[in-house]
């Protein structure tokens, strides 16, 4: 897992848009057509696609809006710098439901606020840039929320996004600092199918992560989702991310298309839970716990003793097999790190068999 300590920052002031606002909730149900780069203030339902919009596809501009798309698509541009499908900044009570996010830097990107909801959409082809060539974009996700709290993310699909994640969960001070600052925690990622998440448009670096918790993101719960078949890990917990529980998902086949060989359910931070999850032919750890890591391409992880982060873990009933290594913990000893009752075939140090 290559560690990057804060996003690639390129903070662009929003293009001028037209608003749109219904009369009143009732007229929601009637669908409307709806222009790229328009700010709803309104429940809205689309009575069709939307793009390709070059420069966000539709700004949600109130709270306890409702933006249903009604199984229509909101579409970007093949190249960088076309923001997000679904810009939901410092908002409340807000859902966005039923229907695909595709081509735009990141798809739904919720950005402060709280006690938002995002299901039941497809989220594909959303590449942002981390630089290089191209210039560096804000995004990198299929669905982001950054800064924002107890927001519920529930039966969507994520695939082929990058390149960082088909779910990211990030703090402020990597990349945008336009809406108030507050923790990125009390977020429920659930039932979501996360696959496939390999794409990379440009930039120096390409980590592809299926659901990706970044430094200092605490207090989330990652429950029951399909994690399979992304580039570096399926679920990665950054260093500082304590106190998340990563319960009942299944991570299959991920690893195999990124820098290095990545892992099922890869931890950097302390007090996790990582509870009964199955774990399957990945291609480095299985459930792997610890510090940075600073290992070469091909071997297992390590990190400098003295790095006091990778501790107090609980994995507790995970079913695990085929992997490179099923259960791993690159602490002397394990630390304080508890492992129990878990199904394996390899295992290293043996303090993670429980």
């Amino acid at each position: 897992m290559t560690f990057v300590s804060g996003r690639v920052a390129a903070v662009a002031a929003l293009a001028t848009m037209a608003t749109v606002g219904l009369a009143n909730p009732a007229a929601a149900s009637q669908p409307v057509s709806v222009s790229c780069g328009q700010v709803i203030t309104a429940s809205t339902t689309l009575n069709g696609d939307v793009g390709p919009c070059p420069d966000n596809g539709i700004v949600i501009g109130a709270n306890d809006v409702t933006l249903n798309l009604h199984g229509h698509r909101i579409f970007g541009t093949p190249a960088p710098g076309d923001g997000a499908g679904v810009l939901v900044s410092a908002r409340t009570g807000v859902r966005v439901e039923n229907g695909a996010v595709s081509d735009f830097d990141g798809g739904i990107v919720i950005q402060g606020g709280k006690a938002n909801t995002v299901r039941k959409i497809v989220a594909s082809d959303n590449i942002g840039s981390s630089g290089g060539p191209a210039p560096a974009t804000l995004y990198g996700d299929g669905i982001l929320l950054e800064g924002s709290i107890d927001n519920v993310i529930v039966d969507n699909v994520t695939n082929d996004n990058g390149p960082f994640s088909g779910i990211g969960l990030i703090q402020v001070p990597d990349s945008d600092h336009t809406f108030p600052a507050q923790p990125t925690t009390g977020n429920l990622i659930a039932r979501n199918t996360v696959t496939d998440n390999i794409a990379c448009r440009t930039g120096p670096f390409c980590d592809n992560d299926g659901i990706r918790v970044e430094p200092q993101v605490a207090g989330n719960a990652i429950v029951d989702n399909q994690v399979t078949g992304n580039g570096l890990d399926g679920i990665s917990l950054f260093v500082d991310s304590d106190n998340n529980v990563v319960a009942k998902n299944t991570v299959d086949n991920n690893g195999f298309n990124g820098a290095v060989p990545g892992d099922g359910i890869r931890v950097f931070a302390s007090r996790n839970l990582i509870d009964r999850n199955s774990v399957r032919d990945n291609a480095a750890g299985g459930v792997s716990v610890g510090r940075r890591s600073i290992s070469p391409p091909g071997s297992l992880p390590s990190g400098p003793t003295g790095n006091p982060r990778g501790k107090d873990n609980r994995i507790i009933g995970n079913l695990t097999g085929g992997n490179g290594v099923d259960l791993y913990d690159s602490n002397p000893g394990c630390d304080s790190n508890v492992w129990s009752d878990n199904i394996f075939q390899t295992a290293r140090p043996a303090c993670t068999t429980g």
